[in-house]
């Protein structure tokens, strides 16, 4: 797990972000899924269809059931948890029957009496009153047909400052009742956030290695359209204006007319007081990751995704050299990217004194790697000239074969032999060997 001093707790998570970074009218928005769902289809962005809306018991009553398709989802405004959510999977064997996804069935007289249980705030946060509501019900994505038992899994992307700092695949299991629920026993994958790869599972706080009772492996799992998952995040964030939450998002698949599947991602809802255990999921720290981004002035979507993708790509030794340890000397030749994807050879030193890449200004720009998109952020560093601000760019460049997709900041170089400095925390699962005709060369 991280440090300790890198988790982030619940009461620091209340008044240093929660309570700091969301305003009132975010917070009554994320509150009311169906309210959410108003502002998100007015902007264009996509959710699952509503069938109907439901605000009192009479409404109940005068609204004919067998309209409905054969399978949709019934869900409380304001509930917590994904309780008092029914989700149907198929019409049942006789008229004015469903089957539910956990292969109960119900009848016209079960739904209208769970839907009145939700009009009394049976599963309402507040203990208040509620509305219920009967939307289109999200398929499971044929990429987690065989981790995922009879619900549909969600995306959970954390966004912060319109950076998504961290993210997790929830997938229902038969503890969990076909229900993504982690408290009932569903599973968490954290995700790399500059691949969109898991990376690890957890079943409640226990770490797994395969769907329960199968041979199929939880890491390694590519989510489809990760980068308009991430997009879809932020833009969600910042149309409700809130500075810290979950959007949790789903991918509906569609067949477009050619008979292609497409993937569709969509906002199921947005928790702006999201829960802790992503951490455990992702086997990392919140603080950490939102102190970096704390105060940064993130001028667009783009930029934010830039940045998140920059800063917390996961890089643990597993990952980051298959097939064993690969070693490196302090001087290495790489192969670094410009904007346009082309390869350069670059005279790189090693250096594990310094926590960041870094690269000279003149390369950079020849690379077009100071291109105003490119620039992630503008951070201060204190040298022998006294404290001086620099250009942080995204970079992606290979060292031995292995691709490292990372940030470096900008530096006049040109009085060194190597133009391009490669930081400790870009040399994870590497074994840096120093040979005696290196130790006395210069940088």
């Amino acid at each position: 797990m991280a440090k300790f001093k890198d988790v982030l707790g619940m009461n620091a998570r209340n008044h240093l972000y929660q309570s700091r970074y969301n305003k009132r009218k975010g917070k009554k928005i994320a509150a009311s899924k169906l309210l959410t769902k108003s502002i998100l289809r007015k902007n264009k962005l996509a959710v699952p269809r509503l069938y109907r809306v439901f605000r009192s018991e009479k409404g109940v009553e005068n609204f004919d059931f067998t309209r409905l398709p054969e399978s949709f989802v019934v869900k409380p405004s304001q509930g917590l948890g994904g309780e008092g959510i029914l989700v149907i999977e198929k019409g049942g064997t006789f008229a004015g029957e469903w089957v539910t996804v956990d292969q109960q069935t119900i009848s016209v007289s079960d739904l209208k009496l769970h839907i009145k249980d939700i009009l009394m705030g049976k599963y309402s946060m507040f203990d208040l009153p509620d509305q219920a509501f009967i939307e289109e019900r999200v398929r499971i994505h044929p990429r987690f047909e065989t981790i995922s038992f009879q619900g549909t899994p969600d995306i959970g992307v954390l966004v912060f400052n319109k950076v998504p700092v961290m993210a997790f695949l929830r997938l229902a299991t038969k503890e969990s009742h076909g229900k993504a629920n982690m408290f009932q026993g569903a599973i968490a994958c954290g995700i790399d956030i500059a691949t969109g790869v898991t990376t690890r599972a957890i079943k409640h706080t226990k770490e797994i290695r395969f769907f329960p009772g199968s041979r199929r492996r939880l890491k390694g799992v590519k989510i489809p359209r990760w980068d308009e998952v991430l997009e879809l995040a932020v833009k969600t964030a910042e149309m409700v204006e809130l500075g810290y939450c979950r959007v949790d998002i789903v991918l509906q698949p569609k067949k477009t007319k050619k008979g292609k599947l497409k993937s569709v991602p969509m906002v199921l809802e947005i928790n702006s007081q999201p829960g802790l255990k992503i951490q455990l999921a992702n086997k990392a720290g919140l603080r950490r990751r939102l102190e970096r981004v704390e105060g940064l002035k993130v001028k667009t979507i783009k930029q934010g995704i830039s940045i998140g993708k920059a800063l917390f790509s996961a890089r643990d030794e597993a990952e980051s050299i298959q097939g064993g340890v690969v070693h490196i000397g302090v001087f290495e030749d790489v192969e670094v990217e410009d904007l346009m994807g082309e390869k350069h050879r670059v005279k790189a030193k090693v250096d594990t004194g310094a926590f960041r890449t870094s690269i000279d200004e003149e390369l950079a720009k020849k690379l077009k790697l100071l291109d105003p998109e490119n620039i992630l952020w503008n951070a201060g560093y204190k040298s022998a000239l006294g404290r001086e601000d620099r250009k942080v760019v995204g970079i992606s460049f290979y060292l031995k074969g292995k691709k490292i997709k990372t940030s470096a900041s900008v530096s006049d170089r040109s009085k060194l032999k190597r133009e391009m400095i490669i930081g400790r925390r870009d040399i994870l699962g590497f074994s840096l060997k120093v040979r005696e005709r290196e130790s006395g060369q210069e940088s």
